[in-house]
């Protein structure tokens, strides 16, 4: 059945004019008449149509498309389409064969990141190879950053929640805080974003053990060992090792420190300071590898120690160093026995005179470096000065020389022709100058004595006197005393090749005015020239400024260069040169000697009961010096044997009182040990 449309759809389809053929002929007649202008022309009906969407740039004709320039811009477009994919192959081929290893290391480069770990540090020997300082391990927990918390790597770093229950853990069983511990992992990603961060440095054994039986509960610790500092004697000799610490940002701008890197590890005291550039190890090295995301994806993998340290060579004898610090607390207690005791504290030196060679150098309270490397509450302490020990009194402690100063009084008046050998002057108990009595130890003495029998017998008015002479000397400007008294070694460094050493004063008028301006205790009297001649008044000396003294008066006037360092040895053999600073042409030297000589084998001697009937001539002087805040201090300062000078032999023994009551007893217990001499 035949669907009915609607009348209006109906109207539309009987309007609509239909062509035939002859239509469409006409049609195209109108077309040309058109063309040709033909006057009778009538319009045919027009057609709308819509406009299409994209029209030709230009058109072509049909027959371009066979023609010779079609075919040579083709040509032209092939060729470069041909070198174009000719060069894409050769570069392909280039990256894949010839630079193949360079873009592969490169690609690998970027998955690596290298990791600065501490190195062993060289070994230090004394002068009979004996190891003072070694490297040694000593175990810590360190921590993988990347396993307890998410990025950043830096000093924003923090713990997860799992990473923070591992932490507390760790809390417990070390009685260190959290915020502790997660501050060490962020100074440790400062410095090393990949290393691993050591938040238990000296790990004791029970934890060590404890955790590595437990490792799947402390997740991202692990138990390693760190190098470290062994010292095979004990705590022999920390008044000039030094101690180990982590260079700072000042440091790293001198010179000293010029080789370091930050966060390494150098020496802050003694000769590992002093000779850092050839004890540091410098870095190890290890490798991880990371992901896309920066995160740890890889153990630590070792590179093998591209140069190994030096071993210094010292010229110090642990034998002698040992017999010198026990000699200083044995000469405390003779002084605790004689009734002096305020003595708490010595020093002394031992030093060859030929070349200034330190064979010993004990000063105590002293530091205890073992210690030092395993308790950090103890350096702290040290650093601090809650407990005593970091000052090197040998090198540091500054005091009048007392007696001890007499030879060199003797030298400045012989060599400027003051006295002579048979000067005589006059030995009283007493000498007034102005208004002032100074004193003589023995006061009933009233004798007439030459140089020779003033030094055995320490006479003090007799230098008293001599002082007087210096002094109107010193009034047309001559300075013999504190010219020769520098020359000497003393009032300034000596140079010993450990830091921190002090200069000393060896007053004169212009530093009095300088130091006390222009009151009257910046003036200089008659009775400061005679307080200076026995080694009191403003005078400061150090112990190895004395040794230096004494050296130069018995090798006959070379001024030794003091010294710790003997040379390296190992694949790095290198001995060190220490010159002479100076050589003096000494005056009827002979004099001096025979003096100290005699006041320790002379009846009348001051050392004489200590080393009278020792099998070893030595000669030596005694000193007590008067110190305004206690009890005096006493003094030795000596050499043997007295011919052949091979040791020079420095105590003092602040609050000690006389030289012979401390000093004197200490030196003759370091001779014995020297020489092999039993004490009786």
């Amino acid at each position: 059945m035949q669907a009915t449309l609607p009348a209006r759809v109906k109207r539309r389809r009987s309007q609509r004019k239909s062509w035939g053929p002859l239509e469409i002929g006409r049609s195209r007649g109108v077309r040309r008449r058109l063309r040709h202008g033909s006057a009778g022309f009538v319009p045919a009906p027009r057609f709308t149509s819509s406009r299409p969407l994209v029209e030709p740039v230009s058109t072509v004709e049909e027959g371009y498309f066979a023609s010779f320039a079609f075919y040579r811009r083709l040509g032209v477009v092939a060729a470069v389409a041909v070198l174009a994919f000719t060069l894409l192959a050769l570069r392909a081929w280039s990256l894949e064969l010839l630079h193949s290893t360079d873009y592969l290391k490169q690609s690998q480069a970027q998955q690596i990141r290298v990791v600065n770990l501490p190195a062993p540090r060289g070994a230090i020997v004394d002068d009979k190879l004996r190891p003072l300082a070694t490297a040694g391990a000593q175990l810590a927990v360190v921590a993988d950053a990347s396993a307890l918390g998410g990025g950043p790597f830096d000093s924003t770093w923090k713990p997860v929640a799992r990473g923070r229950k591992t932490l507390a853990q760790v809390s417990r069983l070390t009685n260190v805080p959290v915020a502790t511990l997660v501050t060490r992992i962020q100074r440790s990603l400062v410095q090393s974003p990949f290393g691993p961060a050591v938040i238990v440095p000296h790990a004791s054994r029970a934890l060590t053990f404890f955790m590595d039986e437990r490792a799947a509960e402390f997740p991202g610790l692990h138990v390693v060992e760190l190098p470290t500092r062994s010292y095979p004697q004990g705590s022999l000799g920390g008044e000039y090792l030094g101690l180990l610490g982590q260079v700072s940002q000042d440091e790293l701008k001198s010179s000293q420190y010029k080789h370091a890197k930050a966060g390494m590890v150098v020496g802050q005291s003694g000769v590992e300071a002093t000779y850092d550039r050839y004890l540091n190890g410098g870095f190890a090295h290890a490798r991880v590898r990371v992901n896309a995301l920066g995160q740890i994806a890889s153990p630590l993998r070792a590179e093998p120690t591209k140069k190994a340290p030096g071993v210094l060579q010292l010229t110090i004898d642990a034998r002698i160093q040992r017999a010198a610090e026990k000699a200083v607390k044995d000469g405390i207690a003779s002084a605790h026995a004689a009734g002096y005791g305020q003595a708490s504290t010595g020093a002394a030196v031992v030093i060859d005179p030929r070349d200034g060679a330190i064979k010993a150098l004990a000063s105590y309270p002293g530091v205890n470096q073992l210690r030092a490397a395993q308790d950090p509450e103890y350096l702290q302490n040290l650093l601090t000065g809650k407990t005593p020990g970091l000052l090197n009194l040998a090198t540091q402690g500054l005091y009048p020389a007392g007696s001890t100063f007499k030879p060199i009084v003797a030298e400045a008046a012989l060599a400027s022709g003051l006295i002579t050998p048979s000067t005589y002057l006059a030995c009283t108990g007493s000498l007034t100058v102005g208004n002032i009595v100074f004193h003589n130890v023995e006061p009933a003495i009233n004798q007439s004595m030459n140089l020779e029998q003033a030094l055995e017998m320490s006479c003090d008015t007799w230098f008293y006197r001599l002082g007087e002479q210096f002094y109107f000397r010193q009034v047309n400007g001559s300075l013999a005393i504190q010219q020769w008294a520098k020359w000497l070694g003393l009032g300034h460094p000596t140079g010993v090749d450990i830091p921190g050493e002090a200069g000393g004063v060896v007053p004169t008028p212009a530093w009095l005015k300088k130091t006390f301006g222009s009151g009257p205790q910046g003036y200089w009297y008659e009775g400061t020239s005679v307080n200076l001649s026995i080694g009191q008044g403003f005078l400061e000396v150090t112990p190895l400024q004395m040794a230096v003294a004494y050296s130069t008066l018995a090798n006959g006037g070379n001024v030794v260069q003091p010294h710790l360092a003997k040379g390296l040895v190992g694949q790095h053999r290198q001995l060190f040169k220490y010159p002479p600073t100076r050589k003096l042409k000494l005056r009827d030297v002979w004099a001096i000697r025979n003096g100290l000589y005699d006041a320790a084998h002379g009846s009348t001697g001051t050392s004489t009961a200590i080393f009278g009937s020792f099998p070893i001539p030595v000669s030596g002087k005694t000193g007590t010096a008067q110190d305004p805040h206690g009890s005096d201090d006493s003094w030795y300062a000596s050499w043997a044997p007295s011919d052949h000078p091979r040791y020079v032999v420095v105590v003092l023994i602040p609050h000690g009182g006389f030289g012979a009551n401390a000093a004197a007893p200490a030196a003759r217990e370091i001779y014995s040990s020297i020489f092999h001499v039993k004490a009786k």
